[in-house]
């Protein structure tokens, strides 16, 4: 999640339809420049290059989230229009992997295998960029890892699914949930983390 402020400007963004490194664009209705999910940034338009700041945020249960935090307030479904929140569009696509890797292949022009297609936290680390599996930080609670641009720890909280990601010196991280091959289409030369077994 981003914040939606650049400089003194404040900026509301919409889905562009558009695909850009097999991830949606958003746009800005201000300028309709279009931005990167991926990157945080501007990829055409009046603001190309700007950089949004990355704000806290976790994907998780409303049953969990109401449980840590039973004073939340959320969103009305009554928004004016007639699309259904109670389905998840990206269901299918967790059930039946396979045909959307075939769907998906034929835009990136070549074959995803399971892998591809699995969640990992995507760390950006001054132009280093690393991957991380999801299902391997559940497992195991806690990874850390050494890269060129210094050593991070990934921590997993199983209250909330919420996961951190954190310098030696306890600063934060920005990381973003994503598919591999999405992060890998967005950054070729990315490495997907591979733990030591315990």
């Amino acid at each position: 999640m981003y914040a939606r402020t650049s400089g003194d400007r404040i900026l509301s963004f919409g889905v562009s339809g558009l695909l850009y490194k097999a991830n949606v664009l958003m746009y800005d209705h201000q300028t309709e420049s279009l931005w990167s999910q991926v990157k945080r940034s501007a990829v055409a338009g009046p603001m190309t290059g700007t950089v949004l700041k990355t704000l806290p945020s976790t994907l998780t249960t409303w049953e969990k989230w109401r449980r840590r935090y039973p004073d939340t307030h959320v969103l009305s479904f009554e928004t004016g229009y007639g699309r259904d929140y109670s389905h998840d569009p990206y269901g299918s696509f967790r059930r039946n992997r396979g045909s959307w890797r075939n769907f998906l292949s034929s835009f990136i022009g070549h074959r995803l295998s399971e892998k591809d297609v699995d969640l990992v936290i995507g760390v950006d680390m001054e132009g280093v960029h690393r991957a991380y599996r999801l299902e391997d930080l559940r497992e195991r609670g806690k990874l850390t890892d050494m890269t060129s641009a210094g050593s991070i720890t990934l921590s997993y909280d199983v209250a909330t699914d919420s996961v951190s990601v954190t310098s030696p010196g306890g600063a934060e991280i920005p990381y973003v949930l994503i598919y591999w091959f999405v992060w890998k289409e967005t950054h070729p030369e990315a490495d997907l983390h591979r733990p030591q077994d315990p």
